[in-house]
């Protein structure tokens, strides 16, 4: 099933295509596996944009979606000229919706970097709990062990505040 195509505050959110992920920057191997998780159904990944015809300036995913533990990962990336302005906020916050409200999962998860204070305050201010700290998790592009920050949100629980 691809992605819907979503409206989300300021932003359009549509499916993700080949060109889309090119045009972000993404590498060649990273593209690949996204697109491939969003062809076998493992993923929804949207492109991140102000309407439906301009080019985007992110993406954001629900991955690794597992239908019958009703679970999946929230995952996204915003280019630098466009941080800073909302847009994965709107984004992000349409999306959990959706995880919850149409496709009726339980829980989403999330992991990232220890320093991304500013992913870190997003994913709280949308209600995710830290779980815990995987130390040495995974390897970072120059090729040493880099921690990896866990926090989720499930479906019961409390909404986002909304912010002044």
């Amino acid at each position: 099933m691809p992605a819907p195509l979503l409206k989300a505050g300021t932003v359009t959110l549509r499916p993700l295509s080949a060109r889309d992920a090119t045009a972000l920057g993404l590498e060649p191997p990273v593209a690949e596996a996204l697109l491939q998780e969003s062809s076998n159904g493992a993923s929804l990944l949207w492109l991140i944009a102000p309407n439906p015809r301009q080019p985007g300036f992110g993406w954001i995913g629900l991955r690794g979606i597992e239908p019958l533990q009703r679970r999946a990962s929230l995952d996204g990336f915003v280019l630098p000229a466009q941080r800073r302005q909302g847009h994965m906020r709107e984004a992000a916050s349409r999306v959990v919706a959706y995880a919850f409200d149409t496709l009726l999962l339980h829980r989403l998860g999330a992991r990232l970097d220890p320093d991304n204070a500013a992913g870190i305050a997003l994913l709280r201010g949308l209600s995710f709990s830290e779980e815990g700290h995987l130390r040495g998790y995974r390897i970072g592009a120059d090729g040493q062990p880099r921690d990896v920050l866990l926090l989720s949100r499930l479906r019961g629980d409390s909404p986002p505040r909304e912010t002044p």
